[in-house]
């Protein structure tokens, strides 16, 4: 699997991580600090952008949906955008697409915040 790649792009009070490569146990715990990073600059506004996405461990999901929560306690939130059909898959088998909103592009979901 290829190691993952994230960058950050900001976007007024909301940040946008690029995702390219694998979520996996070894390459999470760097998207997981990134996005602790954010809460402890009460950036609370994430949207993640999985196009380079390949692969999404059900542990990574459930830390997201974490990441989530704790977000819309701060007026924030966490979306996903652009998931392939293969990582939709893996979100809508865990039932995680009724947790976590999904956009088809990152413009949907910053006019969603």
């Amino acid at each position: 699997m290829r190691e993952c790649v994230i960058e950050r792009e900001e976007k007024g009070d909301m940040d946008i991580l690029h995702l390219d490569g694998s979520l996996d146990a070894y390459s999470f715990p760097r998207l997981e600090g990134s996005l602790n990073g954010l809460r402890e600059n009460s950036r609370n506004k994430v949207i993640l952008d999985c196009t380079g996405l390949d692969y999404i461990s059900s542990a990574a999901l459930g830390a997201l949906i974490g990441f989530a929560r704790r977000a819309r306690e701060s007026n924030g939130d966490l979306k996903l955008v652009n998931l392939t059909p293969k990582i939709y898959n893996i979100v809508e088998l865990l039932g995680f697409h009724k947790i976590l909103e999904i956009y088809q592009e990152i413009d949907e979901a910053v006019n969603s915040f």
